[in-house]
């Protein structure tokens, strides 16, 4: 009874050997750490760096809008309980959960 091969002529199911050329295995080793990497960055990171980054920019935009600068034709007093600081901070909140929540399969 032999295995079934596949096109490269090696056994289905085996691990390939790592490549002999020494560029060939930097290119792998790099690869195998980029994927390491890249395999915390989850969804759900990826949109709480993204929520974060819109608290600090809500936050700013109000700051500068107690400076003089108005982007939004809102009255300051209406800007102060609904657009500024309360939007920013429930965005970071929302972004500190789920940026700290669990995290799976790393």
């Amino acid at each position: 009874m032999t295995a079934e091969r596949d096109e490269s002529g090696q056994a289905k199911g085996r691990r390939r050997t790592a490549p002999r050329d020494p560029a060939a295995q930097e290119r792998a080793a790099r690869q195998r750490e980029m994927n390491r990497q890249l395999r915390n960055w989850t969804t759900r990171s990826v949109v709480g760096w993204a929520v974060a980054a819109v608290a600090v920019l809500v936050g700013g935009v109000h700051w500068l809008a107690h400076l003089g600068w108005r982007p939004i034709p809102l009255s300051m007093g209406w800007q102060d309980l609904l657009v500024g600081y309360p939007t920013a901070g429930l965005a970071a909140i929302a972004a500190a959960v789920l940026l700290g929540g669990k995290r799976t399969g790393a």
